[in-house]
């Protein structure tokens, strides 16, 4: 098996062999709490110490999300150290409140409810997913694509089609936007990895941030970032 290595603010590094990256932490060349890796059948990053045959450090602490997987990883773009967007252009709801009863395969648009953004889904242009548990997990749940629908108060073909979504896994995001009432700065770095550009000009006021905390099936947490355009 071959594991890509990134490290926050760095280049992408590898592919290294199970162990070829043992070694390296054993000689101090890295750390696994320092580290998020990716290799074939990932949806999304994880910490280095969570892959299988990793010989266990000093845990625990999770590094920051570097940006996301692909089938041939792109050099990493750098973004701000301190970058955030305003807080009149982010609405954050941290509790999923009353969700609507609609069926997530239905193509009947949901009624509107205390969670919509109150923007129209033609301003929708990206879609980040954060999960403390497994992406694909997350992605494929009743709760996540109610909620979505329940948010956007469009039909979820009619999401799909106009805006892109990416994944982070395994990462406290959720956690910590629960218990902070904030969104941490290492969100925002996350995404403007992936899309230095739309957080950039996010920051400058062109777009509303809808953020939304829930918790899905086994207990898993997950927080919703929607990017609209004003």
């Amino acid at each position: 098996m071959e594991i890509l290595l990134c490290k926050p603010g760095g280049n992408r590094e590898g592919p290294y062999t199970i162990e070829q990256i043992n070694a390296g932490l054993l000689q101090k060349r890295f750390k696994d709490t320092d580290y998020w890796a990716w290799y074939e059948g990932l949806e999304s990053w994880v910490p280095l110490h969570q892959v299988p045959g990793i010989v266990d450090g000093s845990k625990k602490a999770t590094p920051e999300p570097p940006s996301g997987p692909k089938k041939e990883p792109q050099p990493k773009q750098e973004s701000p150290a301190d970058i955030g967007v305003p807080d009149e252009d982010t609405q954050f709801i941290s509790s999923p409140g009353s969700l609507p009863k609609a069926d997530p395969a239905s193509k009947a648009t949901p009624t509107k409810s205390p969670l919509w953004s109150g923007m129209s889904v033609e301003a929708l242009e990206q879609i980040f997913v954060f999960t403390d548990g497994e992406g694909p997990a997350a992605m494929k749940s009743n709760t996540t694509m109610t909620t979505l629908q329940a948010v956007v108060g469009a039909d979820l073909d009619t999401i799909r089609a106009r805006a892109p979504r990416d994944v982070f896994g395994r990462c406290d995001i959720p956690q910590r936007l629960a218990q902070e009432n904030k969104v941490p700065a290492a969100a925002w770095r996350a995404m403007s990895a992936l899309k230095a550009e739309l957080v950039e000009k996010a920051r400058e006021g062109a777009y509303k941030v809808c953020v939304r905390v829930l918790e899905i099936e086994a207990g898993q947490k997950l927080a919703l970032f929607l990017f609209y355009k004003k």
